[in-house]
């Protein structure tokens, strides 16, 4: 088909008031809009004067960006109308070129609505699975044909006069219940009625359960010279998730020509910016309207942002306005007071704002003041952590100077796309792709049982804050011990939050922060925990030592969790339970990154301690306890009694110790007896080898015959050092 062109015009307070032409195409394009564009010195053009009729009904805008997702990604809005059967009563207008996946093309009718003639764009919706057909986003657009997003707007400095081309000023969105495959002639039931319209492009929030068709019903439009007929893209959008994936972008010119609803193919484009999401990230196709207005400032957007968020349903609201600031010489001060108003409303809306950085351009003013007005950017950043950050165009187009036109302000049409490409990038990173969590500690080393502070921040890809994140984090932690304290499941304001934490256990220990829905979104801090000060000695050996052997002991200081004390300086004093003689004790020690070897000898056997204790805080003390087992024998003592009865039996008993006094409970050598005794009826013991159950001690029975008095004495067979004898005195009665 050949396009068909008609004239718009437009006024230049830089030209005198010389009306300028551009023409545009029914395929639409940049290019013919960006050569006439080109040719002005413009204030990128303008604010807006809504002329909203008082006839919109049944069509709540109230948005939901606070309920929901997290991120855009996690609530696609998937378009549902994309090629389904499409209707139209205009002689020559394609119906199917309002929902085919060209937005080149439109569906443009040749005959002029009117109440007693309306034309209409219907969709059977038949085909579409019921449960994405309940609650919906329509979305129609004009832009291309009338790039401003309201023709009638007057910005703060009046620079334009606009066109409009086909824009339906009054309509009824209807719906019917009938069986699909057949367009019905009655039972159309009004949903949503709009009058007096100005506006390229108008989202409804509806709900089609229980309808199979869809149907807007044009009653009026606006246009110039040929075009009073309706030129439109029309995209139903599935809303049951909610409208967190629906945009709009206010700005001047330079927003217009970038984030229109065309190709941009003649200059390299591949698509809208919608096409450009729905490519990264093939379930997510966002809804959105192009709201930039020529020559606009941010005065503009603050007189004008109230009522253009009344009929947004959405979430996210570009806002990029500047240049024409920097042009017209607004201060810095009044910028950024500007900037405040409008990111304050759109978050009292419940909506993100997103804020790019003013473009690049060769104008004196430009290079003059822009700078100065992205550093208030910058400072708006700050004080409004809940912004998302839109591209850096000053970077981009300083770096790609060929892709500004020779106005010195506006891109060229490969230009816009670039800068519709930065756009989605910035999105795909800082909006749709899934956050992680980035830990920090306000101490790298922090000490066992004592709170420290923690902040949790949810970062994108490209490493900023991720402020739209809005999920439930969890905290665990590598320390298991009793009295670990961690931040409850918590959420963070503006992709952070800061939290107090307690660790019990010395040493490494992670805390993991995680989402409660999405397991992926996570994030782990390491940090090294130093004991708390030293509240007890340890004292610890694992030797069995006999009496008189030297043996080895280590000692510990802890604080109250078990935590060695590394830094632990004071000085140890050791006592023992064994008072005796020959007792070797350590000196007085330090020890050293709080440990320390040492090395005891105890004489006494049986259950002894000994106790280490800081000689400057008595309370810092501890205690050992060993069983100390007796040397080897070094005696034999012979217990017999002073006198007997001759031919009478006694007991004696022969016990082994050892050079310390403890019972040799280990000997196991073999004793002989022997007595002075001639007579033959004399009865010593056998010769008997210990046992263990003797435990050195063992009794015997002996009897002797000659009186007055007899010896008796015990012998180690193979140790003669072994022995001792006693005198029995024997008594005949």
């Amino acid at each position: 088909m050949v396009p068909e062109t008609y004239a718009k015009s437009r006024m230049s307070p830089q030209d005198g008031g010389r009306e300028i032409s551009a023409v545009k195409a029914r395929a639409s394009g940049l290019g013919v809009w960006m050569r006439s564009i080109a040719t002005v010195i413009v204030v990128v053009c303008a604010p807006l004067s809504l002329a909203l009729g008082p006839a919109e009904a049944a069509s709540a805008h109230q948005s939901t960006a606070a309920t929901g997702s997290q991120w855009a990604a996690q609530s696609p809005m998937p378009v549902i109308s994309r090629g389904v059967p499409a209707y139209t009563n205009d002689s020559c207008a394609v119906a199917s070129s309002a929902n085919d996946s060209s937005y080149d093309t439109q569906w443009w009718t040749c005959a002029t609505p009117s109440t007693a003639a309306p034309l209409y764009l219907a969709y059977d919706l038949s085909g579409v699975p019921v449960a994405n057909r309940g609650q919906v986003l329509v979305l129609w657009f004009n832009d291309p044909q009338t790039m401003q997003y309201d023709y009638t707007y007057v910005e703060v400095h009046p620079c334009c006069t606009w066109k409009a081309f086909g824009i339906p000023s009054g309509y009824t969105l209807e719906a019917n219940a009938a069986p699909g495959g057949t367009l019905p002639t009655s039972g159309w039931v009004a949903l949503a009625t709009v009058s007096g319209n100005a506006l390229h492009s108008r989202q409804h929030s509806l709900n089609l359960s229980g309808y199979n068709w869809f149907r807007m019903n044009v009653t009026a439009s606006v246009g110039s010279t040929k075009d009073y007929g309706v030129i439109l893209n029309l995209d139903i959008h599935d809303a049951s998730a909610g409208f967190q994936d629906d945009w709009i972008f206010y700005g001047d010119s330079i927003t217009e020509g970038a984030m229109a609803h065309q190709s941009l193919s003649e200059f390299g484009g591949t698509g809208t910016w919608a096409q450009l999401i729905n490519a990264a990230r093939p379930s997510n196709f966002p809804a959105f309207e192009a709201g930039a207005i020529g020559g606009t400032l941010s005065a503009d957007g603050v007189k004008s942002i109230n009522g253009w968020l009344a009929l947004f349903s959405g979430r996210y609201v570009g806002l990029a306005y500047g240049t024409n600031d920097a042009i017209w010489a607004v201060s810095p001060a009044t910028f950024y007071d500007n900037y405040v108003t409008l990111v304050q409303a759109v978050l009292a809306a419940g909506k993100v704002p997103i804020v790019p950085k003013i473009a690049w351009g060769c104008t004196p003013e430009i290079l003059a003041n822009v700078p100065a007005l992205n550093q208030k950017l910058d400072a708006l950043y700050t004080a409004y952590p809940q912004i998302v950050r839109g591209p850096d165009l000053w970077s981009y187009f300083q770096a790609n100077q060929s892709l500004i036109s020779g106005d010195c302000i506006h891109p060229t049409g490969q230009g816009s796309f670039g800068m519709r490409k930065q756009w989605a990038d910035a999105m795909l990173s800082r909006v749709y792709s899934p956050p992680t969590l980035q830990l920090s500690a306000s101490t790298a080393t922090p000490t066992a049982g004592q709170a420290f502070s923690m902040t949790v921040t949810a970062k994108n890809s490209d490493g900023t804050t991720a402020t739209g994140y809005t999920g439930t984090v969890h905290f665990t932690s590598s320390d298991g011990s009793p009295g670990v304290v961690l931040p409850p499941d918590s959420t963070l304001a503006n992709g952070q939050g800061t939290f107090s934490t307690t660790l019990i256990k010395a040493g490494s220990q992670t805390i993991t922060a995680r989402d409660t829905v999405t397991a992926s979104i996570a994030g782990s801090l390491t940090t090294s925990v130093r004991a708390a000060a030293a509240s007890r000695l340890v004292l610890a050996s694992t030797a069995t030592p006999a009496a008189g052997t030297s043996f080895s002991f280590t000692v510990t200081a802890q604080d109250q969790f078990g935590n060695s004390d590394t830094g632990y300086a004071g000085t140890v004093h050791f006592t023992s339970s064994d008072s005796s003689s020959g007792v070797v004790l350590p000196a007085d020690s330090t020890l050293t990154n709080g440990q320390g070897t040492f090395s005891a000898t105890l004489t006494t056997a049986g259950s002894q301690s000994i106790t280490g204790t800081d000689t400057v805080t008595a309370s810092i003390t501890g205690k050992l306890t060993v069983n100390v087992g007796p040397a080897g024998a070094a005696s034999l003592i012979l217990d017999a009694p002073s006198g007997a009865k001759a031919g009478q039996a006694f007991a004696v008993t022969v016990i082994l110790k050892d050079q310390y006094g403890n019972v040799a409970t280990g000997y196991r050598g073999t004793v002989h007896f022997a007595t002075s005794d001639p007579l033959p009826t004399v009865v010593l013991p056998a010769d008997y080898p210990f046992t263990a159950a003797d435990a050195g001690t063992h009794p015997f029975s002996v009897t002797l015959w000659t009186p007055p008095s007899e010896t008796i004495s015990a012998t180690d067979t193979a140790n003669a050092s072994l022995t001792q004898f006693r005198w029995v005195n024997i008594s005949l009665s």
